[in-house]
């Protein structure tokens, strides 16, 4: 039985609004195909890697864009500036990494955790996970991290609610979430974001899993249903395989 993970929810709602195609569902989370690494999901995985030593989900070290002389590039070679820092903030809000990458199963719900961490103040488990972002003060983008606006991004809101939930199975008690985020764009913009869940919000979570779970039993005894799209298909790692694979797009009617 496939475990929930919160990258699973995600692209479940996104099929059950035909945003995704179900066959992309079935590739990526069970048959465990790759899907191609954007530059954005690499610099993020490198500075990950360069700061805790943790490697990407394949149990690959990240390999960084360097340039024809085999120097990183800018990119990538300005970020790691952000580890120094990193440290720090480790440091002066007295934590310490117990483990990085943690699988959590429990109850037919999964996570990988960047950092697990301890609060040397109390002693208790501590979850973290790190960000690097072109988007770190956008209030706007669904993926920005301005904090007057994260409350109306679900997107980004279902991961500490999630791990929280995940937290609270395994250990009995609800563990706090901190986002260690770090500019993209520049080598001195970083925040700490400590991300409170009410407890009504844990109960719509769990209405929300019920969903969930119901789309997937679903298309687990019937099958994911494909939804091709232009621009998804040419990416897609299973193209050349795919009996619903298009490059024509379909006609929509437009009211005036």
């Amino acid at each position: 039985m496939k475990n929930i993970t919160q990258s699973f929810i995600k692209d479940v709602e996104k099929y059950s609004k035909n945003e995704l195609c179900g066959l992309q569902i079935q590739a990526k989370y069970y048959d465990n195909i790759k899907f191609p690494t954007s530059d954005v999901q690499l610099l993020g995985q490198w500075f990950e890697f360069k700061a805790t030593g943790q490697k990407n989900r394949f149990g690959e070290k990240p390999q960084p864009i360097t340039l024809k002389n085999g120097k990183l590039s800018k990119k990538f070679n300005d970020i790691l500036e952000h580890i120094g820092p990193f440290k720090k903030m480790l440091e002066e809000n007295n934590f310490e990494i117990i483990e990085t990458g943690l699988r959590i199963k429990v109850r037919g719900l999964q996570g990988d955790i960047d950092l697990v961490l301890k609060d040397k103040t109390n002693d208790k488990i501590v979850f973290g996970d790190i960000k690097t972002t072109a988007l770190i003060n956008d209030r706007w983008n669904d993926f920005g991290w301005n904090e007057d606006s994260l409350q109306y991004k679900p997107n980004l809101m279902i991961q500490p609610i999630h791990y929280k939930l995940l937290g609270f199975l395994k250990y009995g008690y609800v563990p706090d979430f901190y986002f260690f985020i770090f500019s993209s764009t520049n080598t001195i913009e970083r925040k700490l974001l400590k991300i409170e869940i009410n407890e009504s919000r844990l109960d719509e979570h769990m209405n929300f899993l019920e969903k969930i779970y119901q789309i997937k039993n679903q298309a687990e005894q019937y099958g994911w249903m494909a939804i091709p799209d232009v621009k998804t298909c040419g990416s897609c790692p299973i193209k050349d395989s795919c009996n619903h694979f298009t490059e024509t797009p379909k006609a929509k009617t437009i009211y005036y």
